[in-house]
Order: structure tokens, then sequence, then C-alpha cells
């Protein structure tokens, strides 16, 4: 679908002309007041507005301005009167009119002017998405381990290259810090940065979403919208979960790699796009390929750049630094000072897995904050479930409040911790003789009814 173009003017004849000079390039429609041209701008949501200074019976063009900005504050509008003049020109522009012409234009000046109308139109989108995301804290992937810093290596190695980068990781892990850190190191760092989660919108919309949609192209369509790819245009698309994409949105995205093209839901017209796609999951793709959830040619073709992220639970020496890094980040958005973990606390918080990655840290420590009025937080502030993994770990039933349920406890735990310790001696003499008691008690110099009973009181088989 070419760019529409609404003319309000209540001269038919000059509208009829200038519809004539426009018509190999754009399609013209037209309204002869304000009323009915604000109906067309919702009705039909027109790409650009031409519009008359002076309308019939005395009505004010600057009005009918002020009424579509308040509409639409996005569509571009040019005025156009044969009463030019340097303060009215000067006015319609500060009202937000694009640009000012006279009715009898240069035929090529007037294109370049609704050229350079629908490239600002499009530009105020990504303007839009670049201040959310400056709105954002993106600092650099915090961790210095091993394991951290081979994706940051990964990172460096990919962020100029053009190629299509897939991030695999748990949930929580920072896939999608990894995909911006990729976009702020590349030469597209100035272009949008535009994310979308397949997994949070429901599948009769992740087309839509995409691609965009034209006025009517399904129920509740009441005017055009642009997808993401073409708000990203030269700059960077991030498709978090991946895998939730339906064979149908998968046919369309494998065009716009292949093809560098796609057609909003609904539309004819043929929009081209140079975004570079980044894509992530939590799931394994080729497991999904196998089972024909998944198109073959389509994961080939976005797992060019493979990055792992590794779970918090194999990087475990970052959570200091991580944890320095959340406090600072919390204090300063919830607006009080800053409070410190004792070593206690930080060892629990080190001892514990996080099932739920950076993000479940994160809220942890939020939480933490939020509930400790004191400025130092030790281990009893802390969630619950994260002492009952130590006291666990520990073979300790509850956290002991007096000296003599500290005895009790500690005896407790000598025996849990002398019980693991036999546990993972058995394992590996009995592995090592391939379960032959006999030979793993001739062998350690105890009598084969010792090492039943051990074994049996080990809870092994």
């Amino acid at each position: 679908m070419r760019p529409l173009i609404l003319i309000i003017d209540d001269d038919s004849e000059f509208a009829n002309d200038f519809s004539i000079l426009l018509k190999n390039d754009y399609d013209c429609i037209f309204a002869n007041d304000g009323i009915s041209g604000l109906k067309k701008l919702t009705d039909l949501s027109p790409d650009v507005i031409l519009l008359d200074l002076m309308l019939e019976r005395g009505e004010s063009g600057l009005d009918v301005l002020d009424k579509i900005k308040s509409v639409e504050e996005d569509v571009p509008i040019i005025m156009i009167t044969d009463y030019a003049s340097v303060d009215t020109a000067v006015d319609a522009i500060k009202r937000g009119a694009f640009n000012y012409i006279t009715k009898t234009p240069n035929l090529k000046e007037l294109k370049l002017i609704i050229e350079r109308s629908l490239q600002q139109r499009l530009l105020k989108y990504q303007t839009k998405t670049l201040q959310q995301e400056l709105q954002k804290p993106f600092d650099s992937i915090i961790g210095s381990s091993e394991a951290i810093f081979k994706v940051k290596e990964m990172i460096s190695i990919c962020a100029d290259v053009e190629s299509t980068v897939m991030i695999s990781g748990e949930s929580g892990s920072g896939k999608e810090l990894v995909a911006r850190q990729i976009h702020l190191l590349s030469k597209r760092k100035n272009k949008p940065f535009v994310a979308i989660n397949c997994a949070a919108l429901p599948k009769d919309l992740i087309e839509s979403e995409l691609f965009g949609y034209e006025k009517g192209a399904f129920t509740g369509a009441d005017s055009r919208k642009l997808g993401k790819f073409e708000i990203a245009v030269d700059g960077t698309i991030f498709l978090d979960e991946i895998s939730e994409l339906d064979l149908h949105a998968q046919v369309k995205l494998l065009r716009v790699l292949q093809e560098k093209e796609f057609e909003r839901v609904g539309g004819t017209q043929t929009i081209k796009t140079n975004a570079r796609v980044i894509a992530a999951t939590n799931r394994n793709l080729m497991h999904l390929v196998e089972e024909g959830e998944f198109r073959e040619d389509l994961y080939y073709r976005l797992d060019v750049f493979p990055i792992n992220v590794p779970p918090l639970r194999e990087r475990k020496e970052d959570i200091p630094s991580l944890l320095n890094y959340f406090v600072q980040l919390t204090c300063k958005e919830l607006k009080v000072k800053n409070k410190y973990f004792t070593e206690e606390a930080v060892k629990l918080l080190m001892n514990y897995d996080w099932p739920g990655n950076i993000r479940e840290l994160q809220n942890h420590i939020t939480r933490a904050i939020l509930l400790t009025k004191a400025e130092i937080i030790t281990p009893t502030n802390l969630d619950f479930s994260i002492q009952k993994k130590e006291t666990e770990y520990l073979g300790v039933e509850i956290v002991p409040e007096t000296w003599e349920e500290m005895n009790i406890q500690r005896k407790k735990a000598v025996e849990t911790a002398a019980r693991k310790v036999e546990k993972l001696f058995l394992e590996f003499i009995l592995n090592k003789y391939e379960g032959n008691v006999s030979r793993a008690a001739d062998a350690i110099g105890i009598n084969r009814a010792n090492l039943h009973k051990m074994i049996k009181k080990c809870g092994l088989n």
C-alpha cells in the first residue's frame, strides 16, 4: 500500500489538480472542512495531511491543525495557502505543522517535502523507542568470573558482525542484557534497539506486533500501526523467547531474514528493513525442530552466532559484585540511604542456587531493603527460602535462638556433615568396584556386614 495523503481544502478543483500531480507516487483522499477531515483522519489513518490555511465559511486551518494534533500527534501536516505570510507560517510551525507551501508549488519541491514529512513521522516513532530505552539502567555486564568473561568475549567479537545472534540461557540469566550490550558496542548504537517478548503476547498478535497492520486488517484494527521491524529500520530488533513464535509468523520472519522485506498485516505494500536480528530462548530449539514445532531453515538462519549465558549457580563468585550493584541501584530508586549486607548474609546468598537466576537475586535484594529498617541487613532479614536452603545444607532443623539450641544444632550439623562425607566415600568405592560389596569391604579393610550397615545408614542402594 502506497502512502496515503489527506487533502483538506474547500477548493475541489485544486484538490483534484493536486491528486493528479501526486497520483504516480501517492494515494489521495479529500475533505472540504475540518469536521470531515477529522473523520477521515480517524477512519483512514493518512500518512500525511495537506491542510488549507483558510477553509470555507471562515474556518481557520490553524484551528483545524490544533484539533488534528489533539487526535493524532505524530501525523505530519503541511499547510497550503494563497495567503502566505511569514507570521502565519511561523504560527503554523509553532503549532506543530511540518512545513508550509503555496498553492502553486514546484512539483519536485512538493514531493521532497512530503517524503521528508514521512521520514519525520518514522523518526518520531524511533525517538520514542530510544527515549524509553534511555530511561532504563543498562550498565556493563556485572561480574569477573571465567564464565561471564567468555560471554563478554563473545559479545565483543560479534558486536560489529552483521550476522544474526542466538542467545540461549535459563530464564532470568540476563539474555536481554547481553543483546543490549551487543547493540551498544555495534555501529548501530545510535539507532533504535527494539525488544519484543514473543512469550508475552498472544500468538494471534505476535505477527501484527512484529510487522504492523493496516486499518481494518482485523477486528479492533482502528488505525494503521507500525510494526517493530518498521520502527527498528537500521537498528537492532531483539526477539526474546523466539520459540513461542507460531509457524505462520516463523515463515514471515524467515522472509525478513532472507529478503530484508515484509508487508504489514492486511497490507500489500512491501516495506524494506535493515534491522539486525538478535534472538533469545530458554528452550532447546533443535529439540523443537525435531518435534516439528520450529522451522529448521529458520533455526539455521538464526543460529549463526550462538552465545550461551551461564546460570547464576555456575558463577557464584559474581554474586558479591551483583549484590553491590543492585543495592546501590535499588536504594537510589527507593530514595533511601545505602544499606549493607553482613558477611553472614552474603554467605547465605552465595550458598543458594538461585533457580530464578539474576532476576531472583535482584528481587530478594529489593525485598530485603524494603523490609529492613536498619542500615545493616543480616541473615534474619533475608527471605525464608534462602535461610531454609542454608539450614538444609548444614543439617540444621531450625535457626538456633539460644545457646542450648545452638549446641544441639551444632552436634546435629557435625553428624550430618560426617554422614555426607561417608556417603561420598561409599559412592566412590562402590563405583570403583562396580557395586561389588565384598571386594569394596576387602579394599577398605572392614568386614562385609559393617559395610552393608554403612550403606543402609547413608541411604544407598
